[in-house]
């Protein structure tokens, strides 16, 4: 009996479970309708212009069709624009990084220059033409394909098309000045979604002055007063001094004691 009562709960038991929850049905959303693409809507307009239809409908619908093949005109453009973009972003974000730690190292080299000596350096002029190169890259038309700066200098075509371009964004600039506004800067700073690994630049290492550039330029003189004084304490020691102080650099790191098991020890008296 027990058994057979058993199993009469666990089928009511499924039952219920199979059973559907009271309450209001959820009607399905309905799913929105495409959307005409203007090419489509173009080609309905034009179709409906072909034929015989009344002067006021005529002009209306002429009037949507010229506002439609216009904005058609705008998309193609931001299209073509950033198809451009996403082709050159990376070597225009490879060229920047290059002009701008020259120009860094260049700074900081000439500061150290005319602290040190009143002689005229060549670091101005190289200035102004990295800096000219920087507005190359971060003011180059959006419509155009991107010529690089570091590659193809041999190419009389590539020097012709750059120089151009040069002339071009220097005339976009003036006229910007002129009147008043900031040029659109289109030089990509996608820092951090792009892989540096993939650059020579990067991959042939650097030197003392490029590893540094992007640090501050510090007075040369108090390191010398430094050194020289450090050089003063190492004369004044004796021979056997010395010894013991090259013996202590070149001795081993002491290893870790086992004194935290010493907590765990356990004594037995006898």
């Amino acid at each position: 009996m027990a058994h057979g009562a058993y199993s009469k709960r666990r089928v009511s038991a499924t039952r219920r479970s199979n059973s559907k929850p009271l309450g209001i049905a959820k009607k399905p959303k309905p799913k929105p309708k495409p959307s005409v693409s203007l090419k489509n809507q173009i080609r309905s307009l034009e179709r409906m212009l072909r034929k015989n239809l009344p002067p006021e409908v005529r002009d209306a619908q002429e009037q949507k069709l010229e506002a439609l093949k216009k904005q058609q005109e705008i998309h193609t453009r931001l299209a073509a624009e950033r198809k451009i973009f996403l082709r050159d972003r990376k070597i225009k974000f490879f060229e920047r990084r290059k002009i701008e730690r020259r120009i860094r190292r260049l700074e900081k080299l000439h500061r150290a220059s005319s602290s040190s000596s009143s002689a005229a350096q060549p670091y101005p002029d190289q200035l102004s033409a990295l800096k000219k190169d920087l507005q190359y890259v971060m003011y180059f038309p959006k419509n155009e394909k991107y010529v690089p700066l570091f590659t193809g200098g041999d190419d009389s075509e590539i020097v012709d098309r750059r120089n151009g371009l040069r002339k071009q964004i220097e005339d976009r600039l003036v006229a910007a000045a002129a009147s008043g506004k900031d040029l659109e800067e289109t030089g990509s700073e996608d820092d951090g979604l792009l892989d540096l690994s993939d650059d020579d630049f990067f991959l042939a290492g650097s030197s003392s002055d490029e590893a540094d550039a992007d640090d501050e330029w510090t007075d040369k003189s108090a390191r010398e007063q430094a050194s020289s004084a450090s050089g003063k304490g190492v004369s004044g020691m004796s021979s056997d001094e010395k010894n013991q102080i090259s013996a202590r650099a070149l001795m081993p790191p002491p290893r870790p004691s086992n004194m935290k098991l010493s907590r765990f020890w356990v004594f037995f008296w006898p």
